[in-house]
């Protein structure tokens, strides 16, 4: 035990009553703590000199010269070095001017303030000045407001209403803390999942796929059918070939030409009925279109367009009839 630290050295600056008063509290308790409150009066003074210095100690005159050696008068010439000393307005001023600082346990502010008070020499108004003080100097403007409704607020109050306060803000806190570190692991769970989709569509853009829409192999949202007209159904985004419509297959009649031995495309073809083929020829023009003419062909007059550039032309049934030397014609299927 006597291995503890003594306390720090007498300042005899300033304050010098109360830094006398928390010097003799410490003193003591350290006496106690290492048992030496029954050591020989000599071995206390001396360990008293080696902490507080002996300075002030060769300034003392005592009355007999064995009092030098006795403990308890060299106490009480400290005391009566120091309390002269004493400034009563100093120490209000000290008291007045504690505040409770920001983050600081309320446990801790009143405290403080109880030890201030002790040098104030306020007497009996002592409580009731420790309640002003902590009405004025509590940190939480809340907290202060409900303080002052109270007509009768006593001491044991006010330390019970700050402390309950302090105490429910604790718990909101730990509450908030927890709620914020759940919503920011779900966050970080939702972009994990997002980045590895992410980095999934990446790599899979170097991947050719099989298309039902065109019949090929692309890569993702680069389908050729995109866009376009099937010619089977008239539905967009795919290619006749791979039409699942269920309509009946349409038939056309193609006039046949020796000389037309090349693979064509027929992009529009219109189908008619047999019933239709002995109807007269009732086209008209278009008077506006001036790419249309009326040609004699086998001794009929048939609508043709000017040069299109097609390896085919199509005519209607009653133009056929309608020839006076009849091409020969035969079924054929166009898908």
């Amino acid at each position: 035990m006597e291995t503890l630290r003594p306390p720090d050295g007498l300042k005899l600056v300033g304050n010098v009553d109360g830094n006398w008063r928390s010097f003799k509290q410490q003193f003591e308790l350290y006496l106690a703590a290492v048992g030496l409150e029954s050591k020989p009066d000599a071995r206390k003074i001396a360990l008293l000199l080696t902490v507080a210095g002996p300075q002030v100690f060769n300034t003392f005159e005592f009355d007999r010269p064995g009092d030098k050696q006795v403990y308890e008068k060299v106490m009480e010439k400290f005391d009566a070095h120091c309390s002269p000393q004493k400034s009563t307005v100093y120490e209000r001023y000290v008291f007045r001017s504690r505040v409770q600082h920001p983050e600081e346990a309320f446990d801790v502010f009143v405290t403080d303030l109880r030890l201030k008070a002790q040098f104030c020499e306020f007497g009996q108004l002592k409580d009731s000045m420790i309640r002003d003080q902590i009405v004025y100097g509590v940190n939480d403007k809340r907290m202060r407001e409900r303080l002052l409704r109270e007509a009768k607020l006593t001491l044991e109050d006010a330390e019970r209403m700050c402390q309950a306060t302090e105490l429910a803000q604790q718990h909101a806190k730990t509450l908030n803390d927890s709620s914020v570190a759940n919503e920011n692991a779900t966050v970080a769970v939702v972009k994990n999942k997002t980045q590895r989709h992410v980095a999934q569509n990446k790599n899979s853009d170097d991947v050719l796929y099989y298309c039902r829409r065109c019949g090929g192999k692309h890569k993702p949202r680069q389908c050729p059918a995109y866009g376009k007209k099937c010619v089977k159904c008239n539905g967009k985004n795919h290619f006749a070939k791979q039409c699942r419509s269920k309509g009946k297959t349409k038939s056309v009649r193609l006039v046949d030409e020796p000389d037309l031995c090349e693979t064509f495309f027929v992009g529009m073809v219109s189908c008619e009925d047999a019933d239709t083929h002995k109807k007269e020829n009732d086209m008209h023009l278009d008077n506006e279109d001036s790419w249309i003419v009326s040609l004699p062909v086998n001794g009929a007059l048939v609508a043709l367009r000017i040069d299109t550039g097609a390896q085919a032309n199509l005519i209607s049934m009653t133009d056929v009839y309608s020839m006076k030397e009849k091409p020969k014609i035969f079924d054929k299927r166009v898908y």
